[in-house]
Formats: structure tokens, sequence, C-alpha cells
């Protein structure tokens, strides 16, 4: 390998033309500053900062809206006969990757997926009837190609 040569002498350079690239392209800020919910070819699950949203809540209720491609999480109790676990156990205040097949296959195909991309978005804190839930969004998810499976044979 040849080494290239340094000079002493700095060349002057005019910034016509250039443009500033946005932080944006380098940081997924949005994962750790806002609650996110990411949705795979096989499950769903939470960012630790919607936990928190919700008051470390211990389950939830899943609704979604098909024609506004939402998802809203409902804080629930034990009563509900929807309410899944979305916490790793009760002492450890970690979301759980929840494996749901069935229901991640209805939404890439009722929202026109890829079924090999992964789809996270931000959400919201949102009131209905003074009970607060998270709103999210999946009109513009950020997506990106998911690791596939190797099956063997």
């Amino acid at each position: 390998m040849t080494a290239v040569p340094f000079s002493n002498e700095i060349e002057e350079i005019s910034m016509d033309g250039f443009q500033v690239v946005s932080g944006e392209y380098f940081t997924r800020r949005v994962a750790y500053f806002s609650p996110t919910c990411t949705i795979w070819s096989g499950g769903i699950t939470f960012n630790k900062v919607a936990l928190t949203a919700l008051n470390n809540c211990e389950r939830v209720r899943i609704e979604i809206h098909p024609q506004k491609k939402s998802v809203l999480l409902v804080p629930v109790t034990l009563k509900d006969k929807d309410g899944i676990p979305w916490r790793k156990n009760i002492k450890d205040y970690a979301p759980r990757r929840m494996e749901c097949v069935k229901f991640s296959s209805k939404l890439y195909e009722m929202w026109g997926w890829d079924t090999g991309c992964v789809y996270r978005t931000a959400g919201r804190i949102v009131t209905v009837d003074n009970k607060v839930m998270l709103l999210f969004n999946f009109s513009s998810p950020e997506q990106w190609r998911g690791k596939e499976k190797k099956v063997e044979k």
C-alpha cells in the first residue's frame, strides 16, 4: 500500500454549491426520545419510552384503524379479555417482543406492505375520555429490509 504524501500547504476552496446534510440521515433519534412501535412479519414490539409513557402499565389492548393505518395502545387491567401483557415481567420494566404472526400478517396484507420489510413509526400520547393512550400512525413509516431466516431442509 502506497502512503499518500502529506503537504503543509492547505488549499483554499469556495463553499459555493455545498449543502448541509441533515443529521437526521445519520441517527435514529425517534427510537430514543419518542414512543415507537415496530412491526415485522412475525410480530410487534414497542420501545421503553412507550412503556414509560403509559406509566409502565402491565397490560394493553391494541386497536387498529384500517383506513388510517393507525395502531392505538390502550392501557387495561387483567379483567379486559383482549388485554395482552407487554412487559417482560412485573419486576423488569422493559417491553416484550410479542410474536404474533397472524396479527402482523393481517396488517401487512391490509396495508399492502412488503413482507420482507420491517416497519417502525413514532407515536404520540392522546386522550379519549380523559384516558391516556398511545397512537401510532403508519401512513408513512420508517422501513428497512428485515433479516431473512434460513430454513434448514
